[in-house]
């Protein structure tokens, strides 16, 4: 075979390797421009709650309450909102309450941790049958939570001779060792079931705590019953004005050796008017 005609099939051999490698690294090239660089990925804003910054705000949007600040702010805070009535809703049924002007910070401290949604909800953890219901220092982690963002804080003591134990009373807790003042704790609530007195025990408790109850008084301790033990050792700043027959059904469910429930009896507590109260039953 001649020289030339030899190199032909060689020669188209070459160019069509050639052809194929330039298709090829086009494809490649193509590809590649296809992969998005990183540094020029655009970044989606990220999607924000605002419920959540919102309710965040709110709860940072007041000082950390203290023995030391509580009693200014809690009166200032309270200055222009009128005394007000609750709705204290539970598994057994719904009970109204009211606050007394007269114990002006320890209703305005209840009132404003209403406001916070403190007891939204709490629990009943003491129940004892012819005495209390108490509530609302539970230690579910959203109450201590709550009170570690409000403030664990006391209260000073507000006694009034005619704010009484007389059932159906609402008053705070407080812790008795280490408390020479009395001074009252800030979440803790209780609801005075009672017991009928006879006046042999009101004049005990007359002699031993120095005090003297008007006949007005005693009348209704004997009619009505309450814990006169309690008077003047812990603040009265309250009263129920409907659900009596609630609070007799709370105060016979079935708790342990410690008074705490068996069953967890939840409650929700919230203000259900601005108003001045109407009733005051307890001045006598």
């Amino acid at each position: 075979m001649p020289p030339i005609v030899m190199l032909v099939p060689l020669v188209l051999l070459v160019l069509l390797v050639i052809a194929l490698c330039m298709t090829s690294c086009g494809d490649q090239q193509t590809e590649l421009d296809s992969v998005p660089i990183q540094a020029e990925v655009a970044i989606a804003p990220l999607e924000v709650d605002s419920l959540a910054i919102n309710a965040k705000k709110a709860l940072l949007a007041y000082p950390a309450l203290t023995d030391a600040n509580c009693e200014q702010f809690l009166l200032d805070w309270a200055k222009n909102r009128p005394y007000q009535r609750y709705e204290l809703s539970t598994s057994m049924g719904e009970i109204g309450l009211e606050t007394f002007s007269d114990a002006p910070l320890h209703s305005a401290n209840f009132q404003y941790k209403v406001k916070r949604g403190y007891y939204m909800p709490s629990e009943f953890v003491r129940i004892v049958p012819e005495f209390v219901v108490q509530g609302g220092n539970s230690e579910d982690t959203r109450a201590q939570e709550m009170r570690w963002l409000i403030g664990k804080h006391t209260l000073p003591a507000e006694f009034r001779s005619n704010r009484l134990h007389f059932r159906g009373a609402l008053a705070m807790g407080r812790t008795y060792k280490g408390n020479p003042n009395k001074r009252s704790a800030s979440y803790d609530f209780y609801l005075v079931v009672g017991r009928r007195v006879t006046r042999a025990e009101l004049a005990r408790v007359e002699r031993e705590k120095g005090i003297s109850y008007t006949e007005a008084q005693k009348e209704r301790y004997v009619r009505e019953g309450g814990t006169p033990h309690l008077d003047f050792e812990h603040t009265v700043f309250g009263q129920l004005v409907s659900g009596f027959e609630v609070l007799d059904l709370l105060a016979e469910v079935d708790t342990d050796a410690s008074d705490w429930p068996l069953r967890r009896q939840e409650f929700r507590l919230e203000a259900v008017v601005d108003v001045k109260s109407t009733r005051d039953d307890f001045v006598n």
